[in-house]
């Protein structure tokens, strides 16, 4: 009759146990999905009045993000699927995202974007700006 080594049989159990408990961590933060972007009419109208207007004096896209919804919608998508972003819940529960692009977004420079939604289960879009701080990484 074969004996089995009881250590052998300890530490089968023990890595057993342990990649059992790697399954139940809790995902991070970072992994939570939002809502998917909308710019509605009203949000395109904010944005292109302060975002894509330089009378504004606020930060400034550069035009391929503001001729239309369509365009908002896709630097808004660009920024919530940007690997390297900052998520925040703010205390009013819209979610702020804070993006570097890697690629000028904005008219002085920019390679950051800032996109704030209305929450995790309304992707509706507040508004959205390029940004030189606040970012994770260089944003000029």
């Amino acid at each position: 009759m074969k004996r089995t080594n009881p250590l052998a049989l300890l530490c089968a159990a023990a890595l057993a146990f342990l990649a059992g408990c790697q399954g139940l961590a809790p995902a991070p933060e970072a992994a939570l999905v939002d809502a998917q972007c909308v710019v509605t009419p009203a949000g395109y109208q904010h944005i292109f009045a302060r975002h894509c207007t330089a009378s504004s004096g606020a930060s400034q896209l550069l035009p391929q993000y503001c001729t239309d919804a369509a365009a908002a919608q896709n630097f808004c998508r660009m920024v919530q699927g940007a690997v390297n972003k900052t998520r925040v819940v703010q205390p009013d529960n819209r979610i702020r995202y804070d993006a570097n692009l890697g690629q000028v977004v904005g008219t002085a420079g920019e390679k950051c974007g800032r996109l704030i939604i209305e929450g995790a289960a309304n992707g509706t879009v507040v508004t959205e700006f390029p940004e030189l701080a606040g970012a994770p990484g260089n944003c000029q």
